[in-house]
């Protein structure tokens, strides 16, 4: 599949927008040119701009114009009240939010005694960061946050990381697994028909790009070590 790196102004973005033009049922718009370029095609609707169309894809959110022919890379923003409001980061969220509800039962879950919050972490074993959260796990859990863990090699899908992880998922007790790879014991062999590539494509549609990243229950996502006090703030911010 061919990597696409899309950047774009608001500017650009708005430019690029083709104004009057009547909308397609979204059955009718062609995505063959998006899907000769190796995107699977996930949803089509049309967004707030006449003309253009909001794609859910295998790699995110794209937007596409004149009949699915101009592919259009950039976030939408509503500028008419006091904030500008990103409603491109709307669409994402909603995405997260749907998404991760179809891995919720391949996820590694530590589970707060009061719990309040699910925070969905993206983690790999070789990452010092996540070895520090998993270190201060009971300090997120005591605050009423459960940790569900998923997979996110930072090498792709091979390397250390990777073999671990297949590991970890694989094995009977996966959170004893994962708690011992990242205290660098020894994993005793496992094999199974495991979920680590299904993560990570994931984490690349959701935009991860290292770990831990921190999806809450908003959709928002938190990129990077956050402690659990910082978490807390944001999960009730994000309410």
């Amino acid at each position: 599949m061919k990597q696409l790196f899309l950047a774009a102004s608001i500017f650009g973005l708005l430019a690029c927008s083709p104004q009057g033009n009547a909308q397609l049922n979204d059955s009718e718009l062609d995505t063959q040119y998006l899907e000769n370029m190796g995107f699977t095609i996930e949803s089509v609707k049309p967004s707030s701009v006449t003309g253009l169309y909001e794609v859910i894809t295998n790699q995110g959110l794209i937007y596409v114009a004149d009949d699915g022919k101009k592919l259009i890379g950039g976030r939408i923003y509503d500028i008419t009240g006091s904030e500008p409001v990103n409603l491109s980061e709307e669409v994402v969220k909603e995405m997260r939010r749907t998404d991760v509800k179809t891995v919720a039962d391949e996820a590694i879950v530590y589970q707060a005694q009061d719990e309040a919050y699910v925070v969905t972490v993206f983690t790999d074993p070789t990452c010092g960061y996540c070895r520090q959260l998993h270190t201060n796990l009971d300090s997120y859990l005591n605050k009423g946050i459960s940790i569900h863990y998923l997979a996110w090699p930072r090498s792709g899908l091979q390397g250390s990381g990777y073999e671990q992880l297949k590991t970890i998922w694989c094995s009977a007790d996966k959170g004893a697994a994962l708690t011992a790879a990242k205290s660098d014991k020894r994993l005793p062999a496992a094999s199974c028909d495991d979920p680590i590539a299904e993560h990570f494509a994931l984490g690349n549609k959701f935009g991860v790009r290292g770990t831990p990243s921190m999806v809450l229950p908003s959709g928002e996502m938190i990129p990077g070590l956050v402690n659990a006090d910082r978490l807390l703030e944001a999960l009730e911010q994000a309410q």
